[in-house]
C-alpha cells in the first residue's frame, strides 16, 4: 500500500501523503474526522495481559481490549479530527501515533460507523 508518515506537529499531527496518492484525497475534507490505519513501526510484541496507562486502579486485562502499542500484530488504528487539507497534508489532532509512523491507509470517518449502543467499561476511556 501507499507509504505516509504521521508528523507530530505542536497541536496535533501532520500526515503527509505521498505525491503519487494525492488524488485519492479528493473530498476527504468533506469529513471532520478520518480513520488512519498505520504500521506501528516500535511495535515491541509484548504480553498479552496489560493494565491500561494513565488510569488509576485499572485492573489487568487482555491487550484487545486496550489501546497499548504493545500488540501481537504492528497495526494500528486512530480515529484523528481533520483539522484542514493543504494538498497532500492533512492536518489532525487526537492522533495516538509516534512521529514517523507509516499510516498505511486513511479514510472518512461517518457517524453511521459507531453504533448508538456503544459502551465502554469505566476504565476504557
Amino acid at each position: 500500500m501507499a507509504r505516509r508518515r504521521a508528523e507530530v506537529a505542536r497541536r496535533g499531527a501532520v500526515v503527509e501523503v505521498l505525491p503519487q496518492y494525492e488524488e485519492g484525497l479528493r473530498g476527504i475534507e468533506e469529513f471532520s474526522h478520518v480513520i488512519i490505519i498505520a504500521h506501528l513501526h516500535k511495535h515491541r510484541g509484548r504480553p498479552l495481559v496489560v493494565r491500561p496507562k494513565r488510569i488509576e486502579g485499572a485492573p489487568e486485562v487482555g491487550v484487545f481490549s486496550t489501546d497499548s502499542p504493545d500488540r501481537p500484530n504492528p497495526i494500528g488504528i486512530t480515529i484523528a479530527r481533520l483539522l484542514k487539507r493543504e494538498g497532500r497534508l492533512l492536518y489532525v489532532e487526537g492522533v495516538d501515533l509516534f512521529n514517523g509512523t507509516p499510516v498505511l491507509d486513511i479514510k472518512g470517518f461517518s457517524p453511521k460507523r459507531c453504533p448508538a449502543s456503544a459502551a465502554a467499561p469505566w476504565w476504557a476511556d
